[in-house]
């Protein structure tokens, strides 16, 4: 009977950056091939629930299009298109190497939009106003110290 009044969270889920509105998604339930996650060359869309979201646990998005282009439904459209993703990076100092006094660059290394600032040889702090959350630092941090936080979709 607890259960009945147990609340329910849905795990927050990062959208591809061509959308409109989260309620576009649900004319994905209509799409049978799924030709967007075929098309990234970065292999980070996946279909949750019959959507495409992002998952940055190999690469990031690149912003390329492809998956515009491709989706035959208008839920992906180039007109849409953002430039920053539905969500933030936050490097965690605990869980940083570099934080803590080990020498590493992989995150800064990786970044396609050079937003990862470094004060002397450690400290790394993510630029918000350059950062576009496009994932590549999360899949390469050596100790998960990148941590990705959900922003509010409409």
């Amino acid at each position: 009977m607890r259960n009945l009044f147990k609340r329910v969270s849905q795990k927050p889920v990062i959208y591809p950056p061509y959308f409109s509105s989260k309620n576009d998604f649900n004319k994905c339930l209509d799409c049978i091939e799924k030709p967007c996650v075929d098309i990234c060359d970065e292999d980070v869309i996946y279909i949750e629930n019959e959507k495409p979201i992002i998952k940055f646990t190999k690469r990031g998005c690149t912003f390329c299009d492809e998956c515009a282009n491709v989706c035959e439904l208008d839920v992906l459209t180039l007109d849409n298109k953002k430039e920053k993703l539905n969500c933030e990076l936050i490097i965690n100092p605990q869980k940083c190497m570099a934080w803590n006094g080990t020498i590493c660059f992989s995150c800064q290394d990786v970044c396609i939009d050079k937003a990862i600032d470094f004060y002397g040889m450690f400290n790394p702090v993510i630029n918000e106003e350059k950062c576009t959350s496009c994932g590549f630092c999360v899949g390469v941090c050596p100790s998960d110290a990148i941590e990705v936080s959900i922003k509010g979709v409409k």
